[in-house]
């Protein structure tokens, strides 16, 4: 039995800027442009994509295009900023959800105490008693 070697595919330079400038161009995903240009591993779009600098020159796209692409960038690099909190900000965002979560607790109590109450008052029932013990 033959055992499979996992070969490492090199792809040209200028494949690697055909494929973005196409993914760029057709608004194709990292996945979508790695499938129609048969790269087995997608991860490797998205490397060429963080590291090849954008120019107009190297991938032939409009000024639009290269427009459209910076913008999509910004927003990417600003989501990603906005993620990376510091301990303080976690802890504050940890003490925040604890005060939600308690506020919670403390309307779903109250709003237990006055079923029991009606069911007392109106039904006669105490249903803080357990089951099967005499009255």
């Amino acid at each position: 039995m033959e055992s499979k070697k996992n070969e490492r595919a090199n792809y040209s330079l200028d494949f690697k800027l055909k494929v973005l400038a196409d993914m760029y161009e057709n608004g194709l995903s990292i996945f979508g442009a790695a499938k129609k240009f048969g790269i087995k591993n997608h991860y490797s779009v998205a490397y060429w994509e963080k590291t090849y600098i954008l120019s107009e020159k190297s991938l032939s796209l409009s000024q639009e295009t290269m427009q459209k692409v910076m913008d999509m960038r910004k927003k990417h690099e600003l989501r990603q900023a906005a993620q990376a909190k510091t301990p303080e900000e976690k802890l504050q965002e940890e003490v925040n959800n604890l005060r939600k979560a308690l506020q919670y607790s403390e309307l779903r109590n109250e709003a237990l105490q006055e079923l029991l109450k009606i069911g007392k008052e109106e039904y006669g029932i105490d249903l803080l008693k357990k089951a099967g013990t005499k009255q």
